[in-house]
């Protein structure tokens, strides 16, 4: 893998960043402030579920990455809560999570993307996300790390649709079998990429591939 590989792509939330102390926490105590009951692990819980379900059927593409995200909120929260409780909670957790101050960079991300870079490869940020990403990754203070940031949004295809991964390719310069793609999620991250004719490596526990690490150093041993 590694003496052909040139461009290091790697995922944003669950791979380089994690929501903290969590989203169950974040929003629960949101909702807490507004004056509803509702438990930190049971909000959490039902968060994961819902967003799973809505990535099956809707894509946060440009324009529509609120009205996304809005659906996940209100449909968390709905067993709770009459649907005009929601929009106060929502407004105040789409501008919580619009910055650094609610998420935390994985454990020696940031030492070993720096240390890659000194290597001589070329790293970009490719997220499933909204463009409330770029203000994130500028708080934490690592914008310097990345030669581009593309976010699922902005260029209207969220991974594993083939084009996202061409658009990296022609935008950056590569060929397939010169780039790694790093990320958390088996179907979108790791199948997606290898679909597109790039190398993989999955990202996170409990291990079910060969190709996959669950800390960021242990890509040192993968890119010399």
């Amino acid at each position: 893998m590694a003496s052909t590989i040139k461009l290091l792509t790697v995922d944003a939330a669950g791979t380089l960043i994690r929501p903290w102390p969590s989203v169950g926490a974040v929003y629960a105590q949101t909702a807490r402030e507004y004056g509803l009951q509702v438990d930190d692990q049971e909000i959490d819980s039902r968060f994961y579920l819902v967003l799973g379900q809505m990535q099956k059927d809707k894509s946060i593409t440009r324009g529509e990455e609120k009205e996304f995200w809005r659906a996940v909120v209100f449909e968390t929260f709905q067993p709770f809560c009459n649907l005009d409780q929601l929009e106060p909670i929502f407004e105040k957790l789409w501008n919580l999570f619009a910055t650094g101050d609610h998420w935390r960079l994985s454990e020696h991300a940031e030492s070993t993307l720096r240390s890659i870079r000194e290597r001589g490869y070329r790293i970009a940020l490719l997220s499933n996300n909204d463009s409330r990403l770029r203000q994130v990754i500028k708080d934490l203070d690592i914008e310097e790390l990345f030669d581009e940031i593309f976010i699922s949004a902005e260029i209207g295809f969220e991974k594993p649709d083939p084009e996202i991964f061409k658009f990296v390719e022609t935008k950056m310069g590569f060929q397939p079998k010169e780039i790694l793609h790093l990320g958390d999620s088996h179907s979108r991250d790791f199948e997606g990429s290898q679909a597109a004719g790039w190398s993989a490596l999955l990202f996170g526990k409990p291990k079910i591939e060969e190709e996959q690490i669950n800390c960021f150093s242990e890509l040192l041993d993968r890119l010399p």
